[in-house]
């Protein structure tokens, strides 16, 4: 998390309470903790006998873990007031909870429940086939003032799959198997995820074998992940907050939203959020990911500072590579960007050729001052060729 420029875990309700030295390594590398109390997804009942429980469990927690500055947030449980729960701040559960912390630790804010009104829970798929819209475009219109629990999926590398499923599964990569099932590939949520074949017929037409479309699952994670976390980032400062939906897996799972796969494996997506969330750093916006032969590809260039300091200004240059040819898209000119600071430097388009396919790749280079570049790749499709979205593995 630390390498990653994460500075806060939110514990949901699903969970538990972690090991004192989890909490002690969280002290001590300055990463905060959003805690919450063991519910989640329920209406919890009002009765003495419960309450009693609730409220012997919740003031050992908060005794045991108040000594810990990482703990910055006490929070009720995990979506109480949504619709399959239907709790309310007036539920006794949730008022017992605040006076608990208020009387144990009253100097550590306390919320009844995530989300509450103005954050947003999801998106958790990178492409929406309901509304035919990418995940980047629903965060984009959505500008809440934190994005408390996102994702986007992905497959496990090979190496990790290789630890439950022998070379007759690889042969059948299909929800009827049930190695697949049972490991999360699908039917965990909804039917195609986590594989997410939606997002793979999206961004790329077809898939071939399962080896491929790992290779395919894992860079439209990375993509994703970077694309949003860099967005979250842009709508600030009303949005303050963006914590993905899971950080790792706690169990070798064939797919999921995870960045880290069982057994602290690292996924592309990864390195993705390594370099989207470096405190200072040139970043590309584009109204999608995918794009097509003959588009005229459209970006605005950013530069983000998150840091307490200013970021000297400089000089920006931009070029792309397509089909195996580069182009220089424009440079610009940018001055100081004050502390905790997001600012537009320029734009960028360029008509994407005829026999444009494969992958757009573009690099903001920040001149003198490589830590600050950035590069990003995104998918490009032949146009006459976009219907053609059959999978030889599977075929919604």
């Amino acid at each position: 998390m630390k390498n990653a420029n994460m500075n806060i875990l939110r514990i949901w309700g699903g969970g538990f309470i972690n090991r004192e030295s989890f909490f002690d390594m969280c002290d001590e590398l300055g990463i905060m903790i959003w805690q919450e109390f063991p519910l989640a997804c329920n209406e919890y009942p009002d009765d003495d006998g419960y309450l009693s429980v609730l409220h012997s469990e919740a003031v050992s927690i908060v005794r045991r873990l108040r000594t810990h500055p990482s703990v910055v947030l006490w929070c009720g449980g995990n979506e109480l007031f949504n619709s399959w729960s239907g709790m309310t701040d007036q539920n006794h559960a949730l008022r017992l909870l605040n006076a608990v912390c208020y009387g144990e630790d009253r100097f550590t804010p306390f919320i009844a429940t995530s989300p509450l009104m103005g954050m947003s829970h999801g998106h958790y798929t990178s492409y929406d086939a309901a509304e035919k819209k990418e995940t980047l475009q629903l965060f984009r219109e959505a500008h809440s003032t934190a994005y408390t629990e996102f994702g986007t999926p992905s497959l496990a590398s090979e190496k990790v799959l290789r630890l439950f499923a022998d070379e007759n599964d690889f042969d059948d990569f299909t929800p009827e198997n049930d190695v697949w099932r049972e490991h999360h590939a699908f039917g965990a949520w909804l039917d195609g995820s986590w594989t997410d074949y939606d997002a793979i017929i999206h961004f790329f037409g077809k898939t071939g074998d399962l080896r491929d479309t790992i290779a395919k699952s894992r860079f439209i994670q990375a993509m994703n992940y970077r694309a949003c976390f860099e967005e979250m980032r842009r709508q600030s400062p009303h949005c303050a907050m963006a914590i993905n939906w899971c950080f790792n897996e706690p169990w070798p799972t064939a797919a999921n939203n995870s960045i880290v796969s069982w057994e602290n494996e690292p996924k592309p997506s990864y390195y993705a959020v390594c370099d989207a969330l470096r405190p200072q750093a040139a970043s590309l916006e584009t109204e999608k990911l995918l794009w097509f032969s003959g588009e005229m590809f459209r970006g605005r260039v950013w530069i983000l500072n998150d840091s307490l300091n200013v970021l000297h200004g400089g000089e920006v240059a931009v070029t792309s590579e397509i089909n195996g040819k580069t182009y220089k898209c424009g440079t610009f000119d940018f001055g100081n960007v004050m502390p905790q600071t997001n600012i537009e430097i320029g734009a960028v388009s360029l008509m994407l050729p005829d026999d444009a396919a494969g992958l757009i790749n573009v690099k903001i280079s920040v001149v003198n001052r490589p830590k600050l570049s950035s590069e990003y790749s995104f998918p490009c499709r032949d146009i006459k060729k976009a219907k053609e979205t059959k999978s030889a593995v599977l075929n919604f």
